[in-house]
This record gives structure tokens, sequence and C-alpha cells, in this order.
């Protein structure tokens, strides 16, 4: 089941991320993902991106479960990609504030504050309760449907950003 659930949101990310990023993936020579993997290349690619890493070891264990933080880490990477081929486009910041629910010094802080400020996640995202649960298909679905909201929210132009040039005086034929 975790197994199932970890690569289904593996590639749900990484297709998003090979749909959106430059190509130009090398081998990363992981020694539990086989080049005949049927996720080989696309582990390959992320890790590429620097949206994935793997463990000091040599392995990328990619069969075992996946936290709640682990996937906002992996969430705030791919993100910070996403946004940097967005950088032409204006975007607007959340005026909503989310409290982080970990201290500065923590492994995840910065990774969910980045996920906060940017409007990726909203007040009840699963990734700031029970840090430490694995995730399931619920969570991925749920997690990957606020950054898309988030995402569209931040580089969608508003009413108020549209610049209407002032009317002048009403024409008249005499």
């Amino acid at each position: 089941m975790f197994r199932t659930v970890w690569w289904t949101g593996t590639i749900a990310l990484i297709g998003i991320a090979v749909a959106v990023l430059p190509a130009g993936a090398q081998t990363t020579g992981f020694k539990d993902v086989p080049p005949d993997h049927w996720a080989a290349e696309a582990v390959q690619e992320v890790v590429a991106k620097g949206i994935m890493k793997g463990f000091p070891d040599g392995t990328f264990r990619g069969d075992q479960p996946v936290t709640r933080y682990e996937l906002a880490v992996t969430l705030a990477r791919f993100m910070r990609h996403v946004e940097e081929s967005l950088k032409d486009l204006k975007a607007r910041t959340p005026r909503v504030s989310i409290p982080v629910p970990v201290k500065p010094q923590h492994w995840a802080f910065k990774d969910l504050q980045f996920l906060v400020n940017h409007g990726y996640v909203t007040d009840d995202s699963p990734l700031l309760r029970e840090p430490y649960k694995p995730v399931d298909p619920d969570t991925v679905s749920a997690v990957l449907a606020q950054a898309i909201i988030g995402l569209v929210e931040r580089y969608t132009i508003s009413p108020e950003d549209l610049q209407v040039p002032e009317a002048g005086p009403p024409y008249r034929m005499d």
C-alpha cells in the first residue's frame, strides 16, 4: 500500500515536473533503482532537477513511505522551479498569514514557510498537520490541488491589477 502511494505521489510530481521543466537529466546511479525499473527515467529526471534527492548511502528508497513533511519539501522544490519558469510574470503575494508549525531550526521549516508565504498551502493543509504521518493518495491529491490553486491565484491578473485608461469627454456630433 505505502509503496503504491509513494510511487503514485512521486509520479504525479514527476509528470508535472517533466512537462514544465527543460530536459537534461543524467544517470543518477541509485543502487535500488536499476536502469530497467519502470520509473528509472522519471526518478533520474527529478533528481537531476534537484526536486528530489537520494540518500547518502546511494539509494533512492522509493519503496518506503513518505511523510507529509517530506512531501512538503519535495513540493517546495518543485514549486520553486515552476516559479523560475514564470519569473517574467507578476506574482501576487497571498494576503493570508498562516503560522508554520515548526521552529526555524527544523529541517522542513524553510520549505514549509515557502509554501505558506507563496500561497501553495492553506491553513487546513495536511502538510501542516501530523507531520510524520505517511502520505496516502487522498493527501497527495489534496496537496497537489491546493498547490495548483495557489499557483493560479498567484499568477492570475486580478481586476485591481488591470490599468484601464480613463475615458475622455463624450463624443458629440454637432
